[in-house]
């Protein structure tokens, strides 16, 4: 059940603005064949929310070969793009769910997750729409319960406006998580992954440096 919570809405655009013409029914039918329904005790999983084009899923499913990404978006144009990635080049270890994080936190009944990856998240930066932003104290508290011991968490964003939000937020769990990179959080995001996604370049090419936030389960 999709809670009626404000911070649990889904918002942003589902559609490119190029509008082009989907055959839904082909669209939905192909994302069942790889969709998340359950947590397997059995597989450890990584979340990559907010995966826009799928790039980080790709990236995280060809690093991670033992384990299964679930990869969260409601963007359909992205979703296909990384479906026929998915196909062409046959991975095995991704699993879509086309819809809310917080629905994806609500099926977990246990500590599964050895990663969770936030590629830049929509920052919402007008201050009338800040309660529609993603990462708040009390999301990360959500994502605690489902992590495993030390497993970690990586925020990415070139928001300046966003950047302050979430240090107000890391502060207010600081007893949940320990912010490992609290010294060099500036580094530029290649310094850790050889991957850049669509965000990515479009923050480098506004001379944007993206920053970046890794924060371990304590």
């Amino acid at each position: 059940m999709i809670s009626n919570n404000y911070s649990n809405r889904l918002f942003g655009r589902t559609r490119g603005k190029s509008k082009k013409k989907i055959d839904l029914k082909k669209y939905h039918q192909k994302v069942a064949k790889y969709q998340f329904q359950n947590c397997d005790e059995k597989i450890n999983y990584i979340l990559d929310i907010g995966t826009g084009y799928g790039e980080t899923s790709i990236f995280l499913a060809n690093q991670f070969l033992d384990k299964v990404i679930i990869s969260c978006e409601k963007y359909i144009d992205g979703n296909i793009i990384l479906l026929k990635n998915i196909e062409k080049n046959k991975i095995k270890n991704i699993r879509l769910y086309n819809g809310n994080a917080y629905d994806v936190l609500d099926k977990i009944n246990r500590e599964c997750f050895d990663l969770v990856w936030i590629f830049f998240p929509d920052p919402w930066p007008k201050n009338r729409h800040a309660k529609r932003r993603l990462v708040t104290s009390d999301f990360l508290i959500k994502i605690h319960k489902s992590l495993r011991m030390n497993s970690e968490i990586y925020i990415a964003t070139d928001s300046t406006i966003y950047v302050r939000f979430i240090l107000d937020s890391i502060y207010k769990c600081k007893d949940h998580f320990l912010w490992l990179n609290q010294s060099e959080m500036n580094l530029v995001i290649k310094d850790y992954f050889d991957i850049e996604t669509k965000y990515y370049k479009k923050a480098i090419n506004s001379q944007r440096i993206p920053s970046l936030f890794i924060l371990r389960k304590l």
